[in-house]
């Protein structure tokens, strides 16, 4: 069963085909969720890393990202941070200590036997906020800044596809091999 990975303007145009071939089929979109450290502070663009100046700097995109002030990472188990700790670094930090939560979205179209995906990431929206935390480093009651991610919104979860195009999301994807089908 062959399967073809596509970019979001070649899934679409395939989309378009089949409904002006008058054929069935169903898209679907399976979203996981994933925190493998594949992307951190110091390959953000400078826009995005915008939002995490408040609590690390670092001198350009993919040099070593240092924590400005305490914090702590609400989204790995409370993780506090110290300031001028190093954070991340693209290419020389074996273990990150930071790390960014993505959905991996996936869009899958079966035909004929054959496979259509395109998929993507999307990056969680961080939060950071001031709080009283009591703790063995912070002490009772100290305000600390504390980074949240929150899920993106659906809007950056979807692409534009043709009117009249239903979505089925899955949770789990199986795909079958029908040897019955071939010609």
């Amino acid at each position: 069963m062959p399967l073809y990975e596509c970019n979001e303007h070649q899934f679409v145009e395939n989309i378009r085909r089949l409904l002006e071939s008058g054929e069935k089929f169903v898209v679907n979109r399976r979203i996981t969720m994933h925190d493998d450290a594949r992307y951190g502070p110091a390959t953000l663009p400078d826009e995005e890393f915008k939002r995490y100046e408040t609590l690390c700097t670092r001198k350009s995109v993919n040099s070593t990202v240092y924590a400005r002030v305490p914090f702590v990472d609400a989204g790995h188990n409370n993780r506090m941070h110290d300031a001028e700790e190093n954070l991340h670094a693209a290419t020389s930090l074996m273990f990150p200590r930071m790390s960014m939560p993505y959905y991996r979205v996936e869009y899958s179209v079966n035909v004929w036997g054959s496979t259509y995906v395109f998929t993507f990431d999307a990056l969680y929206d961080p939060e950071i906020v001031i709080e009283k935390r009591s703790g063995k480093r912070l002490g009772k009651g100290a305000l600390v800044h504390v980074l949240r991610y929150n899920p993106p919104q659906e809007r950056v979860l979807a692409i534009n596809l043709p009117k009249g195009v239903v979505v089925l999301d899955v949770k789990h994807m199986v795909r079958v091999v029908d040897h019955n089908s071939n010609f």
